[in-house]
C-alpha cells in the first residue's frame, strides 16, 4: 500500500473539535510572510449536516468510545473524499485521549494507528498494533494494517507472516492478504513467484469488493512494472483505477508508467484533477514545461513549506521528486536519503537511485546496491539506473 502521508491543519482541528491541547501556544503559531499563502481552505472545513450531528453527539460525551470512533471515522472518510488532510488532524484530536487509556477499545486503537501511519509515525503505529494483536490475534483489520506498515518500512519477512494469515481468512481480507503476500514475497527476492501467485488469484477474487480487488490489481501492476513489462503494468493500473478512482497512489503509479512508456500527454491529463495530492502535484511539475511547470512547482513548494512551518512530518519522497524536477540533485539526494530511512516502497527505491545518480554520489549508489543484494529486491528501472551509475 503506497503513500502513507501526514498533512494536518492543527488550528482547524482545534476549532472544530474543541479538543484540549490541540492548539499550540500563540508564540509557536505559524504566521506566513506572504499574504497570499493558503493555510487552510475554510469552505472545505465547514461540517455538513451529518457531520454536525456527529460533532454534537460527541461533544455531549467526548469520552465515549462509540461516539468518538464514529466521528473520527467520519473525519477520516471526509479527508479522503475531499482530499482535505485537515480532517486527519481532527480525527486524531478526537481519538488521542482515548487511545492512551488502559484497555482502550480495539476500534479506537486501530483507527489511531491508521492516523499514525498517515503521519509517517510508523514505529509508533506498529507498536500500537503489536499490543492490540497480542490481545486480539484474530483482529483482521489490525493485522492488515500492521502488514501495510511493515511493507512500507521494508520489513518483508514480518509482513509476510501477517499477510499469510490474512490470505487464509476468507472474504475481502483474503483478497487483500494475497495482494500483500505477493508484495512481501517480491520484496524478499521472489518477484516471479509473487506474480505467479497473483495470476492464480485474480479470477478467484473476481467478486471481491472494489477496494480489495483494486489493491490486488495495483499490486500485480507494480510487479509487472518491476519486471519491465510496462504494457502489463499499465493495463492493470487502469483497471485498478476504475475500481478506486479516488486512490491517488494508483493514479500516480499509472501516470509514472505512462510517462515511462512515452505517453507524457496522457500522463499529464491523468494528473489534472481537482485538489490533487502533493504526489500528483510534483509529478505534474516534472511532466510540464515553462509557466505550467513553475506553477505546479510553486504549489508543491508551498505545500512543503507549510508542512515544515507546522512541524509536520515532511513528505521527503515528494520533496526529492520536486528537487529532481527542478534540477537540484543535492537537495533531491538529501531528501531521498531521509525518506529511505522510513519508507522503502517502489517509488522510494527509485527516487533514491535517481537522486544518487544525478548527484553522482558513489557511496549512495553503493549503499542502495547493497540493500538490493541483501533483500533480493528486484526492479528493472532501479537496476538500469544503478548500471548507469557504475558506468559513469
Amino acid at each position: 500500500m503506497r503513500g502513507p502521508a501526514r498533512l494536518l491543519a492543527l488550528l482547524a482541528v482545534a476549532a472544530a473539535t474543541n479538543a484540549q491541547g490541540a492548539v499550540a501556544a500563540a508564540s509557536d503559531r505559524f504566521v506566513p510572510d506572504d499574504p497570499g499563502f493558503v493555510v487552510a481552505n475554510v469552505r472545505q472545513a465547514q461540517p455538513d449536516d451529518r457531520l454536525r450531528d456527529l460533532i454534537v453527539a460527541w461533544r455531549a460525551n467526548p469520552t465515549a468510545t462509540a461516539e468518538s470512533v464514529v466521528l473520527a471515522t467520519a473525519y477520516v472518510e471526509r479527508a479522503r473524499a475531499l482530499r482535505e488532510p485537515m480532517y486527519f488532524g481532527r480525527a486524531e484530536a478526537v481519538l488521542a485521549p482515548l487511545s492512551s487509556r488502559a484497555g482502550a477499545a480495539p476500534s479506537v486503537r486501530r483507527l489511531y494507528a491508521e492516523i499514525l501511519q498517515h503521519r509517517h509515525e510508523f514505529t509508533a503505529a506498529e507498536a500500537l498494533l503489536d499490543a492490540l494483536l497480542r490481545e486480539y490475534p484474530h483482529d483482521l483489520d489490525a493485522r492488515l494494517l500492521r502488514a501495510s506498515v511493515r511493507l512500507v518500512r521494508g520489513d518483508f519477512a514480518g509482513a509476510r507472516s501477517d499477510c499469510a494469515q490474512l490470505a487464509v481468512s476468507g472474504g475481502s481480507s483474503a483478497t487483500a492478504g494475497f495482494a500483500c503476500l505477493a508484495e512481501a514475497l517480491a520484496g524478499g527476492g521472489n518477484l516471479s513467484r509473487a506474480l505467479a501467485l497473483l495470476d492464480s488469484q485474480i479470477t478467484e477474487h473476481a467478486s471481491a469488493d472494489s477496494s480489495a480487488r483494486a489493491y490486488l490489481l495495483a499490486t500485480r501492476a507494480e510487479l509487472h512494472e518491476r519486471k519491465g513489462d510496462l504494457d502489463g503494468a499499465t493495463a492493470d493500473y487502469r483497471e485498478a483505477l476504475k475500481l478506486a478512482p479516488r486512490d491517488d497512489s494508483i493514479r500516480a503509479a499509472l501516470a509514472d508508467a505512462l510517462a515511462a512508456g512515452g505517453e507524457v500527454f496522457e500522463a499529464r491529463e491523468l494528473l489534472a484533477i481537482d485538489k490533487p495530492s502533493l504526489g500528483l502535484l510534483v509529478r505534474s511539475a516534472a511532466l510540464s514545461t515553462g509557466a505550467r511547470r513553475e506553477e505546479f512547482s510553486a504549489r508543491a513548494t508551498t505545500w512543503l513549506t507549510l508542512e515544515a512551518a507546522r512541524g509536520d512530518a515532511i513528505h521527503h519522497r515528494e520533496e526529492a521528486l520536486l528537487a529532481l524536477a527542478n534540477a537540484n540533485p543535492a537537495r533531491a539526494l538529501a531528501a531521498a536519503k531521509k525518506n529511505f530511512e522510513i519508507q522503502r516502497e517502489l517509488p522510494d527505491v527509485r527516487v533514491l537511485a535517481r537522486a544518487a545518480l544525478a548527484a553522482r554520489d558513489v557511496p549512495a549508489l553503493q549503499a542502495l546496491r547493497l540493500w538490493l543484494q541483501e533483500t533480493g529486491y528486484r526492479d528493472s528501472v532501479t537496476e538500469s539506473i544503478l548500471g548507469d551509475g557504475a558506468r559513469s
